[in-house]
C-alpha cells in the first residue's frame, strides 16, 4: 500500500541553494543506510506521461527499487504552504496515476506532523533521522545516538544560529563579533564558521581580512535544514530553592528566563514560575546548592542549557525556537501554539 505525504510548514523551496535534488540524494543516502542493499540509485522519473501536470509542477519527484522489486517514488513540495489535505489529495493522485509506493521527503517535521502521517499510515522519510513505512512494514528508525552526536553542530553554533536566525541580522554579519557577545573566543567564533557552513546552513564571504557569514536561504528554510543538526539545549534539570538560587542569580546578574511550558505563556508571566533556564557556566558559578528543604518557599526546576539562554532569547522568556527543542518529545504543551510562534518569530525577522 503507497503512501501519502504531509507538507511542513518550513519546508524547502526551489531557492535554496541546496535544491530539491540535494533532498532526495539525501534522501538516498538514508535509505541505503537503514536498508542496505535493499534500497536502488535514485533517478529522474521514466514514466512522466503518467504523471498527471499538477504533481509535476507542485512536486519535484524521483524513482527509485526498493527491496529489488518495489517500484518506489520520493516526492518533495516545491512550495511552502500546501495544507495537509491538499497534500495527501495530491500524492494520492500520483500513486494512483504512477501505481508505485510514494515516500513524502521532508528535511523537517513538526509532531503534529508526525503525528498526522502515523495515524494515517503514511510513508516518510525524514533524511538522516526517520524512516517511517508502513507499506513496506518498516517502523521508526531513528539514527542511533553516536550519529546524532557526529552530526550534531557544536551548542556554540547551534545558539550562534538561533540568535542570527531570530535577531534580524543584515545579510552579511561578523560571526566573530556575534560570538563575542556570547562570551566565545575567536577560536570558537572560527570553529563554529566552520560548522555552519560545511552544514549547508551559511555561505562565507571571499575576499577582505574579516570573514563574514550569510545565511544560506531565507530564515525558514535554514530552520528546516537546520533540524538534522540541532540538540535540545538542556543538559540536565535541577530542583533548587529559588529563595536562595534566585538571589544569588540576582546579585551576580545572571539571568534565568522562564522556560519550559512556562515559556508558552505569551500574554505574560505566570502567576508562579515554575521552570527556568541557566547557562552551565553561571550554574558551576553558584556551586552545590542544597537540595530543597521543606521550609523551602519557592521551589524551581532549573534547565541547565549547553548555551546561554539570554543570548537567544529575548527578555524574561526564552526563545521559541530553543523552545520548542527543549519540548521534543515531551507531551503536555500545545505544538500548534508553539509551531505558530516560530513562524512568526522567523517571519518577523525576516523582514526586520
Amino acid at each position: 500500500m503507497p503512501v501519502r505525504p504531509l507538507l511542513g510548514k518550513y519546508e524547502m523551496t526551489t531557492a535554496v541553494r541546496t535544491g530539491l535534488a540535494d533532498l532526495v540524494a539525501d534522501a538516498q543516502r538514508y535509505l541505503r543506510r537503514v536498508l542496505p542493499g535493499l534500497a536502488s540509485a535514485v533517478h529522474p522519473v521514466t514514466v512522466a506521461h503518467a504523471i498527471p501536470r499538477a504533481m509535476a509542477s507542485r512536486y519535484h519527484i524521483a524513482e527509485l527499487t526498493l527491496y529489488g522489486e518495489t517500484p518506489a517514488m520520493l516526492a518533495v513540495a516545491r512550495e511552502p504552504g500546501e495544507s495537509s489535505s491538499r497534500v495527501i489529495q495530491d500524492v494520492r493522485s500520483l500513486r494512483s496515476a504512477a501505481n508505485a509506493l510514494v515516500l513524502y521527503v521532508s528535511p523537517y517535521l513538526t509532531p503534529t506532523q508526525r503525528r498526522f502521517l502515523v495515524e494515517n499510515h503514511i510513508d516518510f522519510v525524514v533524511p538522516h533521522a526517520q524512516l517511517f513505512a508502513p507499506s513496506l512494514a518498516i517502523e521508526f528508525r531513528d539514527a542511533p545516538d553516536h550519529e546524532k552526536k557526529a552530526i550534531s553542530l557544536l551548542p556554540s553554533a547551534q545558539a550562534v544560529l538561533i540568535h542570527v536566525l531570530l535577531s534580524g541580522q543584515p545579510r552579511w554579519w561578523s560571526p566573530r563579533e556575534i560570538s563575542a557577545t556570547a562570551g566565545y573566543t575567536s577560536m570558537t567564533a572560527s570553529r563554529l564558521s566552520a560548522e555552519l557552513v560545511g552544514r549547508g546552513l551559511a555561505e562565507r564571504s571571499t575576499g577582505g581580512r574579516e570573514r563574514f557569514l550569510r545565511l544560506a536561504g531565507d530564515r525558514r528554510d535554514v530552520w528546516a535544514r537546520a533540524q538534522p543538526f540541532l540538540r535540545s539545549p538542556v543538559l540536565k534539570e535541577v530542583d533548587v530553592c529559588w529563595d536562595l538560587v534566585g538571589t544569588l542569580l540576582a546579585d551576580a546578574r545572571q539571568p534565568a528566563p522562564r522556560a519550559g511550558r512556562d515559556a508558552l505563556d505569551a500574554d505574560g508571566s505566570p502567576a508562579v514560575v515554575t521552570t527556568r533556564a541557566l547557562h552551565i557556566d553561571a550554574w558551576r558559578a553558584l556551586a552545590a546548592q542544597p537540595a530543597v528543604a521543606p521550609g523551602c518557599a519557592q521551589q524551581v526546576r532549573l534547565q541547565i542549557w549547553a548555551y546561554p539562554p539570554a543570548f537567544t532569547g529575548v527578555g524574561a522568556v526564552i526563545d521559541p525556537l530553543s523552545l520548542y527543542l527543549s519540548l521534543q518529545g515531551k507531551r503536555g504543551h500545545d505544538s500548534d501554539t508553539l509551531e505558530l510562534r516560530i513562524e512568526q518569530a522567523l517571519a518577523t525577522a525576516q523582514h526586520a
